[in-house]
């Protein structure tokens, strides 16, 4: 069933209404843009938890939240028939974002545009960069740090003027008590060239050795992840040849040691 238009005044009485894990569902989903079925098991439900439990728990949530008109499950699903729901890929819809803006007494977003359905290669990067926010999610629950920013694009696009943007993956900043680490994340897959890698390496540069800041009014360090140690090892190369600082702003890992890596620099502050 199709569900009528919300108006702003339906949407101001759904922040009374909704249960706080639904509007912590809607949450994750604006921080990460996009969330399998199996990510928001993870980010909804500790994992003593029986896993059908789960599951069944969240299928009921998004179904309600998908009824109300606050979110969109995609035609496509991650793993085929054999994923089951876990498989389901959520959005937020316009009004999602909307009812969002007004339960945190924020300025209503812009006009957001529907998510229209996504090549199989976005798809596959757009998860890929949520994954790092789910884990570090995860992490948070049991290292004392809590992830106090994660944002993804485009709310991430930086402008340098002269119509030039930086274009991150991802803006996180992880917290501890006594300091904050602020990074830009890209998240390489192996599909761009050298010298686009390039390119986008000296567009960070740049921005730093001029003097340039990110949403939190201090210059964040660049952290690439890739799927391979050779990709990592091209990655590397490319940054030694830069001029300094080059070295000091920029960290390379494989994806899988991405949360590690973010920890780690954390405490070593």
């Amino acid at each position: 069933m199709t569900p009528s238009r919300l108006t702003t005044a339906r949407l101001r009485q759904l922040t009374e209404e909704l249960p706080t894990r639904s509007t912590a569902a809607l949450t994750h989903l604006r921080r990460a843009r996009v969330l399998t079925g199996h990510q928001l098991d993870r980010l909804l439900t500790k994992t003593d938890v029986d896993p059908h439990t789960t599951a069944r728990v969240r299928r009921r949530i998004m179904g309600r939240l998908d009824q109300l008109g606050l979110v969109r499950m995609l035609e496509r699903r991650i793993g085929g028939m054999r994923a089951g729901s876990t498989g389901h890929v959520y959005v937020l819809t316009p009004a999602g974002h909307t009812f969002l803006a007004l339960l945190h007494r924020e300025h209503p977003p812009p006009r957001i545009r529907h998510f229209r359905a996504p090549s199989i290669l976005f798809l596959n990067h757009t998860l890929a960069i949520a994954e790092v926010y789910v884990a570090l999610t995860e992490a948070s629950r049991h290292r004392d740090f809590g992830v106090a920013t994660f944002t993804t694009e485009p709310s991430t696009w930086w402008p340098l003027g002269n119509g030039f943007v930086l274009r991150p993956d991802a803006y996180t900043v992880l917290a501890l008590a006594t300091h904050r680490d602020c990074w830009w994340l890209e998240i390489d897959r192996a599909t761009e060239s050298r010298p686009r890698l390039k390119a986008k390496c000296n567009g960070y540069l740049a921005h730093a050795t001029s003097g340039g800041t990110g949403p939190d009014g201090v210059p964040p360090h660049v952290l690439f992840t890739a799927p391979t140690p050779h990709r990592c090892t091209l990655i590397s190369d490319l940054i030694t040849g830069l001029p300094p600082p080059a070295q000091q702003l920029f960290s390379i890992c494989l994806h899988t040691r991405a949360v590690d890596h973010l920890i780690t620099a954390l405490h070593d502050q």
